[in-house]
């Protein structure tokens, strides 16, 4: 479930968070959080083919570490989500840059595959405060697997590229909000009556 932040107001800003949860394994043991402070770049990902891509994020930290975190459409959505709202509040309204990594390795510091995220902000230098953690952490876990900290421009930069990144996929059906496969597409809310092949745009008429 989606927790939206509800003011940039309170002290205690390391608790504002979103999170996304989904169901993992129970894992024990104590967490480690690497900690990249201030981003020197963020970007987004996708692999694959529309209906089968995966995705991360590509983080280096403030002191070059790096770290590829991988995640659901889902939670992508949600992060694009949070991100915006962010924003909003803190009334950014500037031009975003674009989103750079510079000379990203081949092999990151930190590889993982996320079960939730959480975002805060740090009211000392105005960053949006990244939390992610490990899918197998456990669910009451309050130490997250990796914490970075987002200038705005990188925050403004990385929702434009996460909106891109998901409209380069199947598109979505406006009665019932599933992807629909080009094949055609049996829609819930249609009771499964409708088959219809998805048009291509020039095949479409023009209303006068």
């Amino acid at each position: 479930m989606l927790h939206t932040l509800n003011s940039l107001q309170e002290p205690a800003v390391d608790h504002i968070r979103w999170q996304l949860r989904v169901s993992f394994q129970h894992r024990r043991g104590v967490t480690v959080t690497a900690e990249f402070g201030v981003a020197r770049g963020i970007d987004a990902q996708a692999f694959g083919q529309p209906g089968q891509r995966t995705f991360r994020l590509r983080i280096v930290g403030g002191d070059a570490e790096s770290a590829s975190i991988w995640l659901e459409k889902e939670q992508l959505q949600a992060l694009s989500l949070a991100l915006k709202q962010m924003m909003s509040q803190l009334e950014y309204s500037a031009e975003p840059p674009p989103a750079d990594v510079g000379e990203f390795p081949v092999v990151a510091g930190h590889d993982f595959r996320v079960g939730r995220m959480g975002m805060g902000f740090h009211a000392s230098d105005r960053t949006v405060v990244l939390y992610a953690f490990e899918l197998g952490a456990d669910e009451d876990e309050e130490e997250p697997t990796l914490r970075v900290r987002l200038t705005q421009e990188q925050c403004a930069s990385l929702g434009v590229q996460l909106d891109d990144v998901i409209a380069g996929g199947r598109p979505v059906c406006p009665l019932c909000g599933l992807a629909m496969e080009q094949s055609g597409h049996s829609c819930v809310r249609s009771n499964g009556h409708s088959r219809q092949p998805i048009p291509d745009e020039e095949d479409q008429d023009t209303e006068p």
